[in-house]
């Protein structure tokens, strides 16, 4: 905290006027992020009509915002770490027990932010399986996939790969693969999986 207060140019205790704790300006953050995350996801599917094209959109979205905020990625990752033991929102319910985790999350600030986050997180997963079920429907996507399953595997894969292990990095980077064309060979390989061939 003495940290960031000097990098911002406040005292400590100003800073605290604005954040109770580490843990409040950590889950302000990873709120930030995911805000932005959404938004640009969320402006990128509406675009498209196809549901194979909203598809593609959401995976550019995430892409471009691990890109272009590679911190937020890092620290989103650590939010999803098991740390924090965040598994449904109905664990920051009012009234409910505390979760048994070292962070308190029984600090109202943390508690709203949580809550947020993970009504973000949920939003977006809603919105890539309502993608795969407009493909279905519109045939863009093959109609024997489960839309919710193929939601699941469609978003670990773009989490993972904006976090390539850097030893993987490096066997890709020597056989003359960068992280752009890694992404748009896998994008390929994404679409030829689950399209609908008789298009």
């Amino acid at each position: 905290m003495k940290d960031i207060a000097s990098e911002v140019e406040l005292s400590k205790a100003t800073l605290y006027l604005y954040f109770q704790n580490k843990e409040s300006l950590f889950f302000a953050i990873v709120l930030r992020g995911t805000r932005i995350l959404n938004d640009i996801i969320r402006e990128a599917v509406k675009k498209e009509e196809k549901g194979i094209e909203k598809v593609t959109a959401f995976r550019n979205a995430y892409n471009k915002f691990t890109m272009q905020y590679p911190d937020y990625i890092n620290i989103y990752n650590y939010f999803q770490s098991g740390r924090f033991n965040l598994s449904t929102s109905t664990d920051f319910k009012k009234g409910s027990k505390p979760l048994k985790t070292r962070v308190d999350v029984s600090i109202p600030y943390v508690s709203q932010c949580a809550m947020e986050i993970l009504k973000l997180r949920k939003e977006r997963f809603s919105i890539l399986c309502n993608s795969v079920q407009k493909g279905i429907d519109d045939g863009t996507i093959r109609q024997d996939l489960n839309p919710v399953e193929v939601a699941v595997l469609l978003s670990a894969i773009s989490k993972n790969l904006s976090n390539i292990p850097p030893d993987r990095e490096k066997i890709l980077h020597d056989h003359g693969i960068d992280h752009e064309k890694y992404f748009l060979d896998v994008s390929d390989l994404i679409e030829h999986m689950i399209m609908n061939k008789n298009l």
